[in-house]
C-alpha cells in the first residue's frame, strides 16, 4: 500500500510533464500556422497588411515613448548641466573683465581731471580748431609719376590748398590745387608728398615720403631707431602743418637703412573723403 502511494504522485508528474510538452508543441504549431496565415493574407490582401502594421505601430509607439522618456530626460539633464557649468565660468570671466574696465574707467577719469587741472594751472594754449567737410571722389589718377584724386568741392565750399584729406580710417593726402567746383588731391604715395610722422611704439620721428608705389619711405630716422614691422605710423605736430595723431599706415618692410610704410586706406574702394581744415 505504501509503495502504491509513493508511486502515484510520481506517475502524475510524468503524465503532467507529458501533457505540458504536448500543449507547447500544439501552441507552437498554432502560432506557426497563424503566422503562415497572416503572411498569406498579407500577400493577398494589402489592406489587411496595412491594418496589422498600423495596429502594431499604434500599440508600440506609446510603449517606446514611455521607455525612452527617462533616457531622453537624463540626456537633457546632463546637457543642461554642462551648459550651466559653461555659463557659470563665462559669467565669472565677464565679472573679472567688468571689474577691470571699471578700474580703467576710474583711472581715465582721474587722469582727465588731473590733465584739466594742469592745463588750467599752466595756462596751456589750446590747440587749433579743426573743421570738417565731406566730399565725393569724382576722378582718380594712378600714373607712374602722378598719384592724385579729384573731388567735387572747390572754392564754392571754401576748400583751400594744403588741407588734409582723410578716408574711413586715416589720412590719404592733402589738397594740392583748388578750382571753382572741384579740387585735386595729392596722395601720400605721390613722389612729391612729404608728411611729418611719429611711430606708435618707438616714438621715433621722421618724414614720410611717397615714391609712386604702394609703399612709402620714412626719411631722416636715427640709425638706432626702434621701429619694427607692424608698428602704426601717425602724423606728428612737427612744423605745425598737419593735425597730430592721425593714423597713416603700418610698417610693412624694414631694410638695412630704410623703413617702408603701407597706407591704412584702400584708395580704390573709397567714394567719400573728409577734408580737415587745420
Amino acid at each position: 500500500m505504501s509503495s502504491y502511494l509513493n508511486h502515484t504522485p510520481r506517475s502524475n508528474l510524468i503524465i503532467q510533464h507529458s501533457f505540458n510538452l504536448i500543449f507547447r508543441k500544439i501552441e507552437t504549431m498554432f502560432f506557426i500556422f497563424l503566422c503562415i496565415i497572416c503572411l498569406i493574407i498579407s500577400k493577398i490582401n494589402q489592406e489587411f497588411k496595412n491594418k496589422i502594421s498600423n495596429g502594431i505601430i499604434t500599440i508600440s509607439t506609446p510603449i517606446i515613448k514611455t521607455v525612452s522618456f527617462p533616457i531622453n530626460s537624463s540626456i537633457d539633464l546632463v546637457i543642461n548641466f554642462k551648459n550651466l557649468a559653461i555659463a557659470k565660468k563665462e559669467n565669472e570671466k565677464l565679472k573679472e573683465e567688468l571689474f577691470k574696465l571699471q578700474n580703467y574707467y576710474l583711472s581715465s577719469l582721474a587722469i582727465h581731471q588731473e590733465n584739466k587741472e594742469l592745463r588750467s594751472a599752466l595756462n596751456f594754449v589750446k590747440s587749433k580748431t579743426e573743421n570738417y567737410k565731406i566730399a565725393h571722389i569724382i576722378g582718380m589718377s594712378h600714373q607712374v609719376f602722378d598719384q592724385k584724386l579729384l573731388i567735387d568741392s572747390g572754392k564754392n565750399r571754401d576748400i583751400k590748398e594744403g588741407q588734409i584729406i582723410a578716408g574711413n580710417r586715416g589720412i590719404i593726402g592733402r589738397v594740392s590745387d583748388v578750382f571753382e567746383d572741384k579740387s585735386r588731391i595729392i596722395l601720400l604715395t605721390d613722389s612729391s608728398s612729404r608728411v611729418p610722422i611719429i611711430a606708435s611704439r618707438a616714438r621715433n620721428r621722421g618724414i614720410l615720403a611717397g615714391n609712386n608705389s604702394g609703399l612709402m619711405e620714412i626719411l631722416y630716422l636715427p640709425k638706432n631707431h626702434q621701429i619694427a614691422i607692424g608698428d602704426k605710423i601717425f602724423t606728428s605736430s612737427d612744423g605745425d602743418t598737419v593735425p597730430p595723431g592721425l593714423l597713416i599706415g603700418v610698417v610693412k618692410k624694414i631694410d638695412k637703412n630704410s623703413v617702408y610704410v603701407s597706407g591704412i586706406e584702400d584708395i580704390n574702394s573709397l567714394n567719400i573723403v573728409t577734408i580737415i581744415d587745420y
